[in-house]
């Protein structure tokens, strides 16, 4: 899980910031750690969140050290919990997932800038960062799935073996 956590994160900082086209970079490290969560459990996605949270400030020179891997260690938690007793582990619920995960990192990033950023209006933020790094999140979910779904499936049937 580590290798995937780790190759999220940097294709996340490093691959997508340096395509022109791209005027945000999706959150794949979420991406993976919701994955890990939904096919995991809670104790591996909020492993994986406090892992992928701080490689993310490492990775991207944040400066408040504490707010991403505590994001992400919440999302793995708590999707963990709910994918286990509410919902299936299917492409559905997992597209579900997705959408409240990004969510609620947009409202984040959002409320993020508001308090750190100076001159920036909200409307600029939501059109220029949130608006296209959901939709390029979202489009990253979908091969992000067969990814983590393939990963995960392994170790669970190695355990159901035993």
């Amino acid at each position: 899980f580590s290798l995937i956590i780790f190759l999220a994160g940097v294709l996340q900082s490093s691959f997508f910031p340096a395509l022109s086209m791209l005027s945000a970079s999706p959150d794949l490290v979420l991406l993976a750690v919701i994955g890990f969560a939904v096919y995991d459990g809670e104790r591996s996605g909020a492993a994986a969140g406090i892992g992928g949270g701080i490689l993310v400030e490492a990775l991207g020179g944040g400066a408040n050290i504490l707010l991403f891997p505590l994001f992400y260690m919440l999302c793995g938690y708590i999707f963990g919990i709910v994918s286990r007793i509410f919902l299936n582990r299917n492409f559905i619920s997992w597209l579900l997932y997705i959408l409240i995960g990004i969510s609620l990192r947009g409202a984040l990033s959002l409320v993020h800038s508001i308090f750190t950023e100076i001159d920036v209006t909200i409307y600029l933020i939501l059109t220029g960062v949130i608006i296209p790094e959901y939709f390029i999140t979202l489009v990253c979910s979908v091969p992000m799935y067969f990814v983590v779904r393939a990963v995960s499936r392994p170790f669970h049937k190695k355990i159901e073996m035993e």
